[in-house]
């Protein structure tokens, strides 16, 4: 029965090992799809600026 707990002790443990993973993975991507957001705004901008108000 000792053992039974240990393992059950140990399962809770590792999902929670990986629930922090999961949810450190998604906030990496959230700041990578920020940071592209942001690139693809300026680069829309500059080709706005460059060829429709440039004329």
């Amino acid at each position: 029965m000792n053992e039974n707990k240990k393992d059950i002790k140990t399962t809770e443990d590792n999902i929670d090992e990986m629930e922090e993973r999961a949810l450190s993975v998604f906030a990496s991507e959230r700041n990578e799809d920020l940071t592209a957001l942001i690139f693809c705004l300026i680069t829309t901008f500059l080709v706005l600026l460059f060829t429709k108000w440039l004329v």
